[in-house]
């Protein structure tokens, strides 16, 4: 269902970029500051190239945050790793001492002689 909504919303946008395009095929004079060069250019075409830069620096941040993010969850994963081995060497150690303690409780000595 998500994705139809995503294709749905994607055929609308390229029905209005379409639209707007054929509306606002006049030429344009774009300066480039401090150069002193101008270009006559379609207004569609200055607005998509603006809308292609925007959308290309917005995914450069985005990329650069995830990437900050990932890191960040392997660091975290890695100090769970770490509990999670020290707390199962301390379980390891406390039932190594609890039978420890049930077998010198129990009247047997806590090493038995092998075979007997």
């Amino acid at each position: 269902m998500l994705r139809l909504l995503r294709v749905l919303a994607g055929l609308t946008g390229l029905v209005v970029v379409v639209l707007f395009a054929i509306a606002n095929r006049q030429p344009v004079e774009v300066g480039f500051w401090p150069f002193p060069v101008t270009v006559d250019l379609p207004l569609y075409g200055v607005l998509l190239v603006g809308l292609v830069i925007g959308v290309f620096l917005t995914a450069l941040v985005a990329s650069v945050e995830i990437l900050r993010l990932r890191l960040r969850c392997h660091r975290l994963e890695r100090r769970v790793r770490g509990f999670e081995y020290q707390a199962r060497i301390r379980a390891e150690a406390e039932e190594e001492a609890e039978i420890a303690r049930t077998r010198t409780a129990g009247g047997q000595p806590a090493l038995a002689a092998p075979g007997g």
